[in-house]
């Protein structure tokens, strides 16, 4: 909005001295507008709708006073010359329109709304109160929608650098909002449905360790059944992983060829490997099938969390006490739970309860209300990025919204948007000792430059950072029960674009058989496993190669998916001649 300024003085500049001194005054008025636009922001992430309200009126004061600065005879009349000159005129007189009508019909009614009113509280969140918001931000979308066809009128190519510069920044900004606006709409549109305010609506969170690496994050150490009913949330069980039989001679729900070509039907037989694959719907139909085998509770959905999440969100709750007495803290969270419990609790039975424990603990305190809405907000939402925070339902409204998003767990289907790499991780020790490795990533690519079909040579590290002194001082739980105390044994997993070729691969620069190379999930893929001694990293690294009919400039900007472990993962993209 600040160029608009500038936009207003240079109209002016094709008039006489009346039309200037007008644009001189509306660029005053918008000039003094423009820092509530900021006050109003920071009001309404502070929930202080008191102050929100105030700093938009204030806006609104200014926006208008510029809007009533340009009316008169003069600037009217030269406004209906048909001249392309005179264009840039009118685009003066849209732009001071449009300030005006983003403060009326897009900071008043936003200076209404309060994050506190979308939090949980005293174990419930207001639907009624969503509702209320779900309608102001539909009618700041149709505002949008009018401010958006204002700005189409404009005839461009007669604007002068200056006030096209202006006009471009006033759509760019009208862009950030609509941006803002759409989601929000698609989001506040199902929330209360998945709150329970069209009936009761069960959910099964399931709680990963990432200890104990698995592609979707780590092995499911245990679960809670949680009910939403108008907005009202209660646990009514919780479940350790350990209840279920081991080793049942058939996967629990069917699996599709492709995904036991890659990872064998071990995926279905084993409740510690139904997070195995990246594709979390394919997770969520396993945990309904096992849960199935238990119990008859009606399933409306799947949550998982990693303790990594849970961390976050202590950011926005603060720090909890444990039935235990222990404190839990956004800063010790992830170390606690994942390590240091074993040593605790060196029954897995025990501490899987503890972990189950731990979690309700952090959920209950983001129910009971009082955790910063931004906080919350900012921790849900890098969780989901990270991929530490995945949502499944079988509301096809629902997952309408959900898919294509961080929390559907799924890699994409083309290359349009992004072309995605996949790079994941399945412990085979049987342990707990991914707590001590760490991951890197980097890919090489010539997509933006080829001519032909692009290459991409993607390296995958994994490094064992423990000692054999260390290791034989841990819980049997942590080095588990099959290998070598400080052994690391893993399958790196890794998926090509959509359309590419996995060509050749090595380990260290040695040749190396795949466990697999296959199709899945519409990719080529391979399943490698490396064993890790203490001190020892080893790199796998990929050469993959996209169809022959395609060309660089097909792909969207490379990324690259990965299995969130305890600490982050090392990404290196090295695309040159991209944006």
């Amino acid at each position: 909005m600040a160029v608009v300024v500038v936009a207003l003085g240079v109209g002016g500049a094709f008039v006489g001295k009346r039309v200037y001194d007008q644009a001189m005054t509306a660029r005053a008025h918008l000039t003094a507008a423009m820092p509530y636009v900021n006050q109003v922001k920071s009001a309404l992430l502070a929930s202080d709708v008191d102050a929100a309200g105030q700093a938009a009126q204030a806006y609104v004061k200014e926006a208008s006073a510029a809007q009533a600065a340009l009316d008169g005879r003069a600037w009217s009349a030269l406004e209906q010359i048909p001249l392309p000159v005179f264009e840039n005129l009118r685009a003066v007189h849209t732009v001071a329109d449009v300030a005006e009508e983003v403060g009326t019909q897009i900071l008043v009614p936003a200076s209404s709304m309060t994050l506190a009113s979308i939090a949980p509280s005293g174990g419930r969140v207001d639907v009624a109160g969503l509702s209320t918001i779900q309608s102001t931000v539909a009618e700041i979308g149709e505002a949008v929608d009018g401010i958006e066809g204002q700005l189409d009128a404009i005839d461009r190519v007669a604007l002068i650098e200056q006030v096209g510069t202006g006009v471009k920044q006033v759509d760019d900004a009208v862009g950030q909002v609509r941006a803002l606006v759409g989601p929000a709409q698609d989001i506040l549109g199902i929330l209360p449905g998945l709150l329970g305010a069209d009936g009761p609506r069960n959910y099964l969170l399931m709680f990963q360790g990432n200890a104990e690496a698995r592609a979707s994050g780590g092995s499911p150490g245990s679960f809670v059944v949680l009910r939403a009913d108008q907005g009202a949330i209660t646990f009514e069980k919780d479940v350790a992983a350990t209840e279920f039989p081991f080793a049942i001679p058939e996967s629990v729900v069917p699996l599709d060829a492709e995904t036991t070509a890659l990872y064998s039907d071990i995926v279905g037989r084993w409740t510690a490997n139904m997070t195995s694959t990246p594709d979390f719907p394919t997770t969520a139909a396993l945990l309904q099938g096992w849960w199935a085998t238990q119990f008859d509770d009606q399933i409306d959905g799947v949550v998982s969390v990693d303790p990594v999440a849970l961390s976050y969100f202590l950011e926005a709750t603060g720090p909890l006490t444990l039935a235990t007495g222990d404190v839990l803290t956004s800063e010790n969270a992830a170390a606690l739970l994942m390590n240091e419990a074993y040593f605790i609790y060196p029954d897995g039975r025990d501490s899987n309860a503890f972990f189950a424990g731990a979690a309700v603990s952090v959920f209950n305190g983001l129910l009971a209300g009082g955790a910063s809405p931004v906080k919350l907000i900012d921790a849900g939402s890098k969780a989901a990025v990270e991929g530490r925070l995945k949502v499944w339902v079988p509301d096809a409204d629902a997952m309408a919204v959900i898919d294509g998003s961080p929390v559907a767990g799924t890699l994409p289907i083309d290359n349009d948007e992004e072309t995605a790499i996949g790079v994941y991780f399945n412990d085979t020790t049987g342990s707990k000792m991914d707590y001590y490795v760490d991951a890197a990533v980097a890919v090489e690519t010539d997509q933006c430059t080829a001519l032909g079909a692009p290459s991409w040579t993607t390296s995958v590290t994994l490094q064992n950072g423990i000692t054999r002194d260390k290791a034989n001082t841990l819980p049997r739980y942590i080095t588990g029960p099959y290998f070598t105390p400080g052994d690391i044994g893993t399958d790196y997993i890794v998926y090509a674009p959509v359309g590419a070729t996995i060509e050749s691969w090595t380990v260290n620069g040695e040749a190396r058989d795949a466990l697999a190379h296959t199709t899945h999930l519409g990719r080529d893929a391979i399943r490698v496993n490396i064993v890790l001694k203490p001190g020892e990293s080893a790199t796998l690294q990929v050469l993959m190669k996209g169809a022959e009919a395609a060309k660089g400039a097909s792909y969207g900007p490379l990324t690259v998916k990965h299995t969130p472990m305890v600490r982050e993962t090392s990404v290196d993209i090295a695309a040159k001649g991209c944006s």
